[in-house]
Parts: structure tokens; sequence; C-alpha cells
């Protein structure tokens, strides 16, 4: 251990940085447990966050020191077996490395044979490699390396080692997955004491010439049965009962009383209450002048913490296996990666298996019929394949992968043959984020949970001052005021020792009390629900990024804000009709430096097909009608071009509109090109085929957020952008152009200019159909007293068309909004003290529990801002950092599944919560002895077996969640 001078030096090494450590914690039961392994490693100077998973046993700190055994994870390591319990390094790594690797981190677990210096020294010569961040070197030769897959490969580690003289291979075994409990400590043991208790007990008596030798007398008083059960009894309380013993010690020590107080209270007492008994009978027959003939053995009580003990142990296995099945979702994604992968060599056609942690990105991988996609990866060669990917997204349909698409890892290939070149491993794979939303989602503890934890954490002295209170009232009633007599507490049985039964009577009511109290239902009522519900909520693509408290929150939900685009909609915008101002109007100028670079590009393109004939063949298609037809509805039919009269002839015409139309495209296409937004791919892709030639791309590139982008194209300034922002910015803007966008806008759609050095040159339509079951959901939304909001970066009048079909009254509709205005919004229904964007004042809003629905790229300012940010069709991008909630699926459904799945989780925690309270309330009075004159009694066996039940009903009664199912659209009616 450090000087505390070197502590103080940590933060100021090279070597220390913000670090964050997994431990698995053992011997935790209910969060009271969790609570008291926060609070004291949260009192350490140098951690600066601490959260306890209950269910998994895990820890997961923040601080600044070293890697490896340094004085910062010891003391971690130290500070939680101070306090009872068991730790041991999982994971220990730089936030900042992980954070910083562009391939994310990927962790390999070696067995490196030698001496265990030897695998220090592996450790050195690995930490000289580019791209590994760190070693953690483990217990019986074990070495745990973290690196960059983008800068070395697991391959290149194995190499580098054994090029070095040392013999290492992949542990198949880490120290991660050996270090779970199966069966509590002690628990076989105190099982066959037990049983062998049960038999003297209960089963001998019944043969006569065992009930004599049973009872024969060792010395008056003390018959053999009390001694054969207090040799029995000594293993139970000194060896299986270790666990509660250190455990009340160190909760005592600590200021931190759990239910391992009130186990080895009563069970020491009743121990030492027995152990009195024959200490006394053999005390007061060695005694000169006495010799007592005694009718009737005195009372020992020897099986009594035998019977508690194995039950306490009994039950808390049943608890970690319900626990388990709280938490098998998780389970089953950790199952859903493949031990080995089939790798096809580069340099040879025969398919070589190997562990799926030496895969390198670029490996291309044969994965059969049947058979689960070791990594992500993109589909190559020829044909296609169907896969599965229910269990990661909750899509219930075979997925058709083709050519150049993107296979997850985790999903199982259904039928056809496919080869996938191997694009993410480590952190970086969907399933591997998956994961780790989910295990991250137990840390966050629910509003709820305070309450629990600070009923916990006063109950467990209450209920030893109600004991004690118990036993003095007793004590009162028997040897004070006389008003139990003997003949009470016998029930008018004879009885040889008349003060042991008093003294007896007096301790058992004490003893039921210390028995039968439950902190540990109330401490497992949330997290065992919360475990639960988050698994159901992953198998249905509903990931729970902030635990238990977006769960709360969804059931609270007032006000809802909807986007437009993906939300209410399909998300998929499709170019439905374009218009372009003819290239010999007004704006010649424009148009002449525009096609200048075209054609430059089209010369540049023409010397690219010589070489590469096949990649740069392009296909145009016509748009639509002649230039100059006029259309016969309000509505411009596809391809409608505005045009004014000239003075060129008619092929002069065409043939320059037809190469400004490619001009325009190819420019719309190159800006949009560095742009990640829903239209961006659209017009990208549609750009690609009118364009005829290669897209460029930008020399220089600015998002306008919520508005557009503007770019630097071979010297031009060029702007896209909604159409309403740049004809009101550019100057000149054409009439009949203004005249075009407004009819569009008319029937709904999303209508984006191109604008060339400030002259507006041309705009495209987008149709994006209103999502299926959008309507239904809204509709189900209202029945269920959430107002809905719809608030939107488009035009109004497209806006309110899609409002009308979802069924949105029109007066919450907000469009043209900027991320700023989102935000505004979404504080304006929350009851802050702002407008709404455009309106002068607005009425004043009741606070309220508000939550944004969006895509989680332009929303994000908003998502933050409300109470829960829900980002939706997150798709392979479900890291969306400032949502609560990430559905995998473009489906509004997904949501109502979420807001029925956080009611029926709150159900289930407020029920837990009323049946600890009710049990330890009716329990109580009955174990102190209120009802002993009515006959209701109980015995401290009785009183251990409710104890446990009462625990044991509240993880069944979690485990429930998992049989919840979606509301059905077809149950909702519309208006």
């Amino acid at each position: 251990m450090p000087a505390d001078g070197e502590k103080d030096e940590i933060p100021s090494s090279p070597q220390s940085a913000c670090r964050r450590a997994v431990l698995r914690v053992t011997g935790m039961t209910c969060s009271n447990c969790s609570s008291a392994v926060e609070r004291a490693v949260s009192q350490l100077e140098f951690v600066e966050r601490c959260q306890v998973d209950l269910i998994n046993s895990r820890a997961s700190i923040d601080y600044s020191g070293r890697s490896g055994t340094g004085p910062g994870i010891q003391d971690l390591c130290d500070e939680v077996e101070n306090i009872g319990f068991e730790a041991s390094v999982l994971e220990d790594f730089q936030i900042l490395d992980c954070e910083a690797s562009p391939g994310g981190r990927m962790s390999l677990d070696l067995l490196v044979l030698g001496s265990e210096e030897k695998g220090c020294s592996a450790a050195e010569v690995l930490l000289r490699l580019p791209g590994v961040l760190e070693c953690l070197p483990g217990s019986e030769q074990r070495l745990r390396v973290a690196f960059d897959p983008t800068q070395v490969g697991a391959r290149d580690l194995l190499g580098e080692l054994n090029s070095s003289g040392f013999a290492a291979q992949p542990d198949s075994a880490p120290d991660s997955a050996k270090s779970g409990e199966v069966m509590p400590g002690g628990l076989l043991t105190a099982l066959m004491v037990t049983f062998t208790i049960i038999i003297i007990t209960q089963v001998l008596p019944c043969f006569e010439h065992c009930d004599k030798l049973l009872h024969m007398h060792i010395v008056p008083g003390l018959p053999c049965v009390t001694v054969i059960l207090g040799l029995l009894a000594t293993p139970v309380q000194l060896y299986c009962g270790l666990r509660f013993h250190l455990g009340a010690y160190h909760a005592v020590r600590s200021g931190v009383w759990d239910m391992n107080v009130l186990i080895s209270l009563g069970t020491v007492l009743c121990f030492l209450y027995s152990l009195m008994v024959v200490v006394l009978m053999i005390s007061t027959t060695l005694l000169p002048g006495k010799n007592i003939e005694c009718k009737a053995p005195p009372p020992s009580y020897f099986e009594t913490p035998c019977f508690v003990i194995t039950f306490v142990l009994l039950g808390k296995h049943l608890e970690a296996w319900a626990k388990n099945g709280a938490s098998s979702a998780l389970q089953q994604l950790l199952s859903l990666h493949p031990s080995n992968a089939h790798r096809l060599p580069k340099d040879s056609m025969e398919v070589e298996d190997l562990p799926v942690q030496l895969l390198h990105l670029g490996d291309t991988l044969q994965i059969y019929p049947g058979e689960t996609a070791p990594t992500d990866g993109i589909m190559t060669g020829l044909g296609y394949a169907e896969f599965d990917e229910s269990l990661l997204t909750g899509e219930a349909k075979p997925l058709r992968k083709r050519a150049g698409d993107m296979v997850i890892g985790g999903s199982r290939c259904l039928n056809g043959r496919a080869e996938i070149r191997v694009e993410r491993l480590g952190s970086k794979t969907l399933l591997s984020q998956i994961t780790a939303l989910v295990e991250r989602a137990q840390l966050n503890r629910a509003p709820v949970q305070h309450v629990a934890d600070a009923v916990a954490h006063r109950f467990v002295p209450a209920v030893v001052a109600l004991s004690v209170l118990t036993w003095v009232t007793w004590y009162v009633l028997v040897y004070i005021s006389k008003t139990v007599t003997l003949a009470d507490i016998t029930r008018n049985r004879e009885s040889s020792q008349p003060e042991l039964d008093k003294a007896f009577f007096v301790l058992e009511h004490g003893l039921n009390v210390l028995l039968v109290a439950c902190p540990c239902a109330l401490g497992l009522a949330t997290p065992t629900a919360v475990m639960a519900a988050t698994g159901v909520a992953a198998k249905f693509g509903i990931l729970v990024r902030s635990g238990a408290v977006p769960l709360e929150l969804g059931s609270k939900i007032q006000r809802m804000v909807l986007d437009k685009t993906g939300t209410l909609t399909t998300g998929k915008p499709k170019a439905a009709a374009s218009a372009v101002l003819c290239p010999w109007t007004q704006e010649e100028q424009s148009w002449e430096r525009l096609l200048s670079r075209f054609r430059e590009a089209e010369e540049l393109s023409s010397r690219r097909k010589v070489a590469f004939a096949v990649d740069m063949t392009t296909t145009w298609v016509s748009a639509g009608t002649d230039a100059e037809a006029k259309p016969t509805s309000p509505r411009p039919a596809p391809g409608f071009k505005v045009s004014m009269p000239g003075s060129r002839s008619v092929s002069e015409k065409e043939d320059l509109r037809s190469e400004a139309e490619s001009a325009l495209w190819w420019a719309l296409g190159s800006a949009e090109s560095s742009s990640e937004h829903l239209i961006a791919r659209e017009l990208v892709d549609v750009a690609s085929q009118k364009a005829r030639r290669p897209l460029s791309k930008p020399a220089s590139f600015e998002s306008m957020t919520g508005i557009g982008l503007t770019c630097v194209l071979e010297g031009l300034c060029v702007e896209v952008a909604a159409a309403h922002h740049l004809l009101k910015r550019c100057k000149r803007p054409s009439e009949i152009l203004s005249a075009w966008v407004e009819a569009q806008l008319l029937e709904g759609a999303t209508v984006v200019a191109v604008a060339v050095e400030d002259v507006v040159l041309g705009a495209v339509a987008l149709r994006d159909a209103v999502a299926p079951g959008a309507r239904m959901c809204v509709a189900h939304l209202e029945m269920s007293g959430v107002e809905v909001w719809m608030c939107t970066g488009d035009h109004r009048k497209s806006a309110e068309v899609v409002a009308r079909e979802c069924g949105i009254q029109q007066s919450r509709v907000v469009a043209q909004a900027l991320p700023a205005d989102k935000v505004r919004v979404v504080k304006y229904l929350q009851g802050g003290d702002t407008d709404l964007p455009g309106k002068q004042a607005s009425p004043q809003r009741s606070v309220a529990t508000v939550a944004m629905v969006g895509d989680g790229i332009n929303d994000a300012p908003a998502l933050a801002a409300a109470d829960l940010g829900v980002a939706i069709g997150a798709g392979q991008n479900v890291t969306v950092d400032a949502a609560d909630i990430v559905l995998v699926r473009s489906e509004l459904s997904d949501l109502l599944s979420f807001l029925a799945l956080s009611k029926e989780t709150l159900n289930t925690i407020w029920f837990n919560f009323m049946w600890a309270f009710l049990f330890n309330i009716c329990a109580l009075p009955v174990a102190s002895g209120i009802f002993w004159r009515q006959h209701v009694v109980m015995t401290p066996q009785i009183a251990c077996v409710l104890m446990l039940g009462s625990s044991l009903f509240v993880v069944l009664s979690s485990l429930l969640l998992k049989r919840f199912s979606p509301p059905a659209l077809s149950d909702i009616s519309l208006p």
C-alpha cells in the first residue's frame, strides 16, 4: 500500500488519467448492500463516480489512478472488502483511450505459459506495439490486453509474443467467466447437516430402540440427542453461517446494518442459549452436593440456527436463480457471440476455423446456413442470404442481404451461404453496443428506489430496536409483573426446567422479530423489475440507456413532442418532382459558371473512364415532360421545368437544358455528399444517376443545422437549403419558381432549393409517406391522456398536411423550427417561462412531464432538454448520446410498447413495495407475540421461511414482466 504522499502524486503522474474499473462484487443481497458499496467507494478522494449493478453483481467506478495493481484499483478493492463484500477486477481501462480510438476497444484474454514474472514481461513487450492501449495482468499467468483493432490485430499480438520467446494462446476461460458463485458457500454442508437433524429428530424416534438410545441421559438432564444436535449444529453455525457473521461485523463497523445483522444476531443468540443449557446441566451435575433427577430434559434449540442458516442460504440460492431469470435477456444477447469463425485466407481457398477474438478488420468470413455471424461485416460476392435479426433489433421478418449490405454480428443466417468482410470488432459492433446499453441501464436508480433505500437504511436498526423492546416487554410480563405464568407458557404441560422454559419463551419472541423482518424484499423490489423490464424492452428493439429513470418517467408522460421526418413519416423521402430555371434566363451568368465547372468535371470523368470504364458507367433517366409544356393541374408534373422565352433554336435549347439539369444535379449531389441527413441520402442517390458523372468532393463544408448547408465546390459557392429559406434570402428569386414551391408545399412535400453564387437555380420536391400506424399511435396517445405536439423544421404547409393525416391538432404544430426552437418548445410545454417560436405571447402552460421523439441527430438538443428523450429509427446507431430511450426500428408502435412497458414496470415496483411493507407490518406483530393469547404463535423456523418467501415472492413478481406483450394497433379505434 503506498504512502499518502504517493497517493497525492497519482493525478499528476504521466500514467494517471480518468479510468474506469469494473469490479465483480459478491455478497450483495439487496439494494441496501449496493447502496453501502456506493457510499463507501464514493468517499474515496480519487473516485469521481460509482454505480453498482445489484442484479449482475458489478460495480462501475470512474477514478483517477493507474492501471493494473496500482494504488487506485487496489484501494477500490480494499474498500469494498472492508465493508464485508468480496471484490475482483473484471476490467480497468483509461476512458479517454477507449473513446478516442476510432476503431473502438477490443479485449483479448491471453494465457502466457511460464512464471508470473514472465507474464509481466509479456505485458511490456505488448505495450511497445502501436495500438495496444494497456495490459492488465490477471491470476495464474493470465493477461488481458486492450487494443485498437484499426491499428493492431489479435493475431499480431500472439505473433509478437511467440516471436519474443513466449508461449501464448487465447484464454478460453478468462477470470471474468469463472468468478460467479454457482451455489452459496456452505449450502451443501448445511443441507446435509439439516437433513441429518431431521432424520434424528423426526424419523429415528419412531423406532423404540433408537428413541431410547437418543434419550439416554449422559448426565442427568442432558440426553444424547441434545449432544448430537449440538455437535451437528456447531459446524453449521461456525462454518456455513460464517458469511453472515462476517457480514454483520462489517455492517456494524461501517454503520450500514443489513440482513446479515438480523440473521447473525438471531442464530448466535439461539445457539448460545442452547449451549448455555448444556453447560448448565453439566455444571449442575458436577457441583458437589447436588443430585438432580429430571423426568424430562431441558429444552434446547440447536436445530433452530441450523434450520435458519440453511433456509437463508437456500433462499439466497433461489433468489440468485430468479435474478438470473430477470437478466435472461442479457444472457441471450451474450450467448449470441459465437466462439469460432470460418476465415477465408487471401492466399488459400481452404476455410480456416479460428477463435472469434483472433479476427482482424478486413478478414473475409464464411457463414453457413444455421450459423451466427461472428461480427459486423459487409456482404461480398454474388447471391444473397437471409438473416434473422429478431434478437437484436426486434425485427421479426428475415432480412435479405446482398453484396454491399451490412450483416450484424449475432444475427443468424437462415438460408444461403454468405461471405462477409469484417467491418467492426470489439466495442464498435452493434451487439457489443446493445449489450453495453443493457448492462449500463442497471447502474442508474429510479427516483422511487431512493425512497426504498432510505427506508431500508433505517429498517434493520428499527427491527433490532423492536426485538429489544419485545424482550424487555416479555421479561417484564414474565418475571416482574408475573402477568404470564409458567402454566401459561407451557400450556399446563409439566416442566422439568421452569426457569429455562421462561427464559426461552422471552428469547423466542425477540428471535422471531429478528428473523421474520425482511429488508431484502424492500431492496429487491426495484432492481429485479428494472432488470426484467430492460431485458424485455431489448427483445422488442427498445434500448433503455438510462436505467430505471426512463421506465419511471415513461409512465408519467403528459405531453409529447414528435418530429415529422422519420417519426410520423417513414423517414425515406423520395424525390418526386423538380423545377429548374432555364439556362437562358436572366441568371445566365450563374449558369455559365456552373456549366464551366461541370464541363471540367466531365472532361476529368472522361479521362477516368478510359482506365475505369466499368466503374464510371452512369445512367441518365429523363425526369418528366418537356420543359416548355405547361401543367394541366395545379400540381406540376414530375420533372416540370419552369422556362422563359429565348432566342435559341429548339435543338440548342434541348441540349443546353439537358446539360444544365445534369450540372444542377451534380452540384446538388456533390454538396449533399458530406451530409448524413435522410434527405441528403436520397438526393445523393438521385444525383448519382442524373448527373451522368461522378460527384465531386467539396473543398469546404458547413452545415446549418435545421436549415441546410453551404459549401465551396470547384471554386463556386453552392448552398442547398429549405426552399422557403433560400427564396427569401437569395437575390432575384423567380416568381414562377416560388409558385411551384408553394404548390408542392400545399401537397405536403418537402422542397429543397439549390443556389449557386447566391442565385436559386432549381428546386426538388421530396415526398415522405406517413408511417403506417402513425394515426393510430397518435390516437392511442391522445386517448391515454397524452397531449401530442409536432415540431419540425419543414415548411408549415407541408407540416400541416402531415399533421392532418396523423390526427394532430393544427394548433399544436410548430414548423420551420431550428434546433434551438425545438428546445424552446420543449421548455414551453414543461411549463417554463418561454414562448412558442413565431408567436409573440403564448398562453402559459402548467408544469408537465414532456417527452421528445426524434431522429437523434438534428433533434439532439431537444432530446437532451426533454424529461424523456426518445431516438427513433436509430438502426445500427444505438449510441445516441442525447436520448434516454433508443428505438432501433423506425416504428412509432415501439414507442407505445415502451410506454405500456414502463407503466407495467412501475405498477410491478409499487406492488413489490406494497407487498414488502404489508408483509412486515403483518408479520412483525405476530412474531413479537401480540396474538399469543389467541394461540397465534410463530417459531424461529417459521419466521425464517416467511422471510425468505417474502424476498422470493418479490423476485418472482418481477419475473412476470417477461410475459409482457405490446399493445396491438388493431385494437385501437380511430376517432
